[in-house]
């Protein structure tokens, strides 16, 4: 109770419950693209690049939309950061112009308006972009903590512009500087190969070269550099757990750009194909372009626009021409985890403490992992599944064969007259275990048992108008986490303040606590935000189901 009267009281110190039902009744929500163009203030910070000119939102926040962080990526090949000779082009940074290129078929988001998840902008193969969010208290003050928020979408899909994550509300009411970058998405990228070589994972690699650019250049925009939390949603919060294992094999003495991370309902359970397992992909890629894959000069001409336009390669997703093969995510590859191939177990390296020990090591001092109570909805939903044979189908775009029929072994067998409920219930069960619900558990148990600071969570209330058709469901926990004042009761916006102020305590005395105090934690307990907003230690019912089948994912 003393938490959500504290919250409350931060809340009414800046937004009157009659402004608030005023914005509440305003129709429709509007994109920061649109409060900037009505607000005639600009702001212009001076840049190791030339000066940079954003605006200012309806409520003071000062913004710049889409601050290059990186060179225009070539397509299939690692992001270049800015060299010390760029320059800025001098225009105003208060549009949503563009977002990354990508398909059309994101079955979780079919409803949603295309500009309220993508921006006003057109799609292009460059997506390497920082939108960034200041109190209104900036310039006169600066030195502000710093969040930086990689958007979800299964890889595939989404940008820096969604309208539940921009952060101008957040950024008010907290005093924090808020970043969202974009990376390449999609087979742009996710591609891989072994013959002929593409080194894939240049979406992890555009997201870690926006993390530099932040901590050499925040501090220009008012934020502390010295104090960067890591954040993201979904295949963001999957993206986090791919930088924190590139963090935490960095040369010895480098120190990560980031000191802190919050994963929200997802991370990695299991390891990524390798090059060698997705030349398979390449070719049907190759194949369905008319190309011929064992051609030398097939990848020359698929790098090419001019042979190649972007929506060419959308295309070919879109109408499921590659199948199981549609689906593009990260590889097992030396360049991007800092060993020989052959040496890379990525799981077995979190087991065994080699990823808490790194992480300590390079300075990131505190992980944050958590859940919603019905992510399953959501999930089932993500790809079509009319027969039983579907399921297996689908998770073969995700996970090995091997580890597919291992995770197949430990549910119930659907037979072939099952009923479309049935069937969709079983594939969004059997998908948000694989990925929210198993890896979550084992990201904080590698953690915790060799003396990590690791926080879980599980969110059991978001606003009834945010859940479909009733569920607490995949990614509906983002109103809270970016205190999205608009889409919000006030009573709600009390609820969401203080889960984030008891996030943020919980974080500062995890810091504080010793190795050996964080190894003893009893794993099964998990900070809660109840059904009846309440905010507690509960006791997690899952943990023994679902250790169960992670020992069967593990087993060799």
């Amino acid at each position: 109770m003393r938490n959500l009267l504290h919250s409350a009281r931060r809340l009414v110190g800046y937004l009157s419950l009659k402004t608030f039902a005023t914005r509440r009744a305003m129709s429709g929500i509007k994109h920061l693209h649109d409060e900037l163009a009505e607000n005639p203030a600009r702001v212009t910070v001076e840049t190791k690049y030339g000066p940079i000119t954003g605006g200012r939102a309806a409520n003071g926040a000062a913004v710049w939309l889409e601050v290059p962080f990186g060179l225009p990526p070539v397509r299939f090949e690692d992001p270049k950061p800015l060299p010390d000779s760029y320059r800025y082009e001098q225009k105003e940074y208060i549009r949503e112009a563009s977002y990354c290129a990508q398909p059309k078929n994101d079955g979780q988001a079919a409803s949603s308006p295309v500009e309220d998840k993508l921006g006003y902008g057109k799609p292009n193969e460059n997506p390497l972009f920082a939108n960034i969010v200041a109190p209104p208290s900036f310039p006169a003050k600066k030195s502000f903590p710093v969040k930086v928020y990689i958007h979800g979408g299964f890889l595939q899909f989404g940008s820096p512009h969604h309208l539940n994550s921009q952060a101008q509300y957040i950024s008010t009411l907290r005093n924090e500087i808020w970043v969202n970058i974009g990376y390449r998405l999609s087979i742009f990228g996710f591609l891989a190969s072994d013959k002929p070589w593409i080194s894939g994972n240049f979406g992890f690699k555009d997201q870690w070269l926006g993390l530099e650019w932040v901590k050499a250049n925040i501090a220009d925009f008012g934020g502390d550099p010295d104090d960067i939390t890591l954040t993201g949603l979904s295949a963001g919060a999957h993206s986090v757990h791919q930088l924190l294992h590139h963090a935490s094999r960095l040369p010895p003495a480098q120190v990560a750009p980031f000191h802190s991370a919050i994963l929200q309902s997802n991370s990695i359970i299991a390891n990524p194909k390798t090059p060698q397992e997705l030349r398979a992909q390449y070719e049907a890629v190759c194949t369905a372009l008319s190309l011929d894959p064992s051609d030398p000069a097939s990848l020359a001409k698929l790098r090419d626009p001019s042979q190649v336009p972007a929506d060419s390669l959308t295309k070919i997703i879109e109408s499921e021409q590659l199948g199981i093969y549609g689906t593009f995510r990260g590889c097992l590859e030396s360049g991007w985890f800092g060993s020989p191939t052959s040496d890379i177990d990525v799981m077995e390296w979190q087991r065994s403490g080699g990823l808490a020990r790194g992480l300590l090591e390079h300075g990131v001092k505190c992980i944050v992992v958590g859940e919603l109570a019905e992510e399953w909805y959501l999930y089932s939903i993500a790809h079509p599944v009319e027969k039983p044979s579907d399921i297996e189908f689908n998770l073969d775009r995700y996970y090995e064969k091997g580890d597919v029929e291992k995770m197949l072994s430990c549910y119930k067998h659907l037979l072939d007259d099952a009923n479309q409920e049935q069937i969709q219930k079983l594939f969004g069960e059997i998908l948000s275990d694989g990925q929210v619900y198993i890896p979550v558990r084992l990201l904080a148990r590698d953690l915790l048992t060799h003396g990590y600071p690791a926080l879980r969570y599980i969110i059991k209330w978001i606003p009834e108008q945010n859940r479909p058709f009733g569920y607490v469901t995949h990614g509906t926990d983002r109103v809270l986490w970016a205190l999205r004042i608009p889409s919000l009761q006030y009573d709600q916006a009390v609820t969401a303040a203080a889960w984030l102020d008891r996030i943020a305590a919980e974080i500062e005395a995890l810091e504080g606590e010793n190795a050996e105090a964080l190894a003893r934690k009893d794993l099964k307990t998990v900070l809660t935000l109840k059904e009846d907003r309440a905010i507690g230690w509960t006791e997690d019912a899952r943990w023994d189901e679902l250790m169960k089948i992670a020992s069967v994912l593990e087993s060799a």
